[in-house]
């Protein structure tokens, strides 16, 4: 992974372009985020406008401040696990104070992302 990418995934926030699942232009999105591992973390609800098409994508681009990335969406096999642990590694990035216990209410998704640079995962 490059130095300036290591900084912009330590930024407050993301902004996700994906293509629209009926048009394909181009829709951006600005959300929280965590990173760990090669993934980007990020949390909705089902029914929001990004996550539809990014389920329909299947890929999108992130763009971290002036970085951008290619990432494609990871399976997430227990939703349950996986929004406890989000929440936890957001609590750790934003503090308790911004990320509440709300934040794994029914109906939320974790969304996660595979980086990718150069047809690989970031190292």
């Amino acid at each position: 992974m490059s130095d300036e990418l290591a900084r912009a995934l330590i930024g407050p926030e993301v902004t996700l372009v994906v293509a629209g699942r009926r048009t394909g232009t181009s829709r951006e999105a600005r959300l929280w985020f965590a990173h760990e591992n090669g993934l980007v973390w990020l949390r909705t609800d089902r029914d929001a406008d990004w996550y539809r098409n990014l389920i329909t994508a299947g890929r999108c681009r992130l763009r971290f401040g002036t970085v951008e990335i290619e990432g494609t969406l990871e399976p997430v096999a227990d939703e349950a696990a996986a929004l406890s642990h989000l929440v936890e590694i957001w609590r750790a990035k934003y503090g308790v104070d911004y990320v509440s216990d709300w934040y794994v209410d029914r109906g939320r998704v974790p969304v996660a992302i595979r980086l990718l640079t150069g047809g690989k995962a970031p190292t």
